[in-house]
């Protein structure tokens, strides 16, 4: 065999080497579609680990505003015929901190025990089951919610070790 064919044939194996790694041209949009679609679906919340907290800042003049939709979101999850939905109601507790809250919020603790793994918690999905199960109060449920939060929520996975009260 000749260099020039032995070079010939290396450059014709990196190539296909090259080929089989590199996406082409339509496997490159298919992957950026993918990722937009991604990106337009915000993460689910989940609390996977038996337990959790969710921590909502609230503006101080809307408390009454998220308390109402609150109120909804348990009946929403409680008319739902997926038996997630029901589990998930099951083990929410929504508590309000007497602590002053910074910048004048007020902290809303969403505990929840058991948790239900797997399911999403975000605020998100909770309000699109709330408006899948209430359409006629879309507009009300948004005019509540818009603008009512003062912060993030936050998120903290608990596992539960001792039950005291058994």
């Amino acid at each position: 065999m000749t260099q020039r064919s032995w070079r010939g044939r290396r450059v014709v194996g990196v190539a296909a080497v090259i080929g089989l790694v590199l996406p082409g041209p339509m496997a490159a949009g298919e992957v950026r579609a993918q990722e937009a679609q991604q990106a337009q679906q915000p993460p689910a919340l989940t609390l996977d680990s038996g337990a959790g907290l969710l921590f909502h800042q609230i503006k101080a003049d809307r408390t009454a505003d998220f308390e109402w939709v609150m109120g909804r979101i348990k009946d929403a999850l409680l008319k739902s015929e997926d038996p997630v939905h029901k589990q998930q109601a099951a083990g929410i507790q929504v508590l309000r901190s007497t602590d002053p809250g910074q910048n004048g919020n007020v902290m809303y603790v969403i505990f929840v025990n058991p948790s239900v793994k797997g399911a999403d918690y975000s605020m998100q999905a909770l309000l699109k089951l709330l408006y899948a199960a209430f359409p006629e109060q879309q507009q009300e449920i948004y005019q509540k919610v818009s603008g009512a939060f003062g912060g993030p929520t936050n998120r903290l996975n608990l596992q539960p070790l001792a039950d005291f009260s058994k």
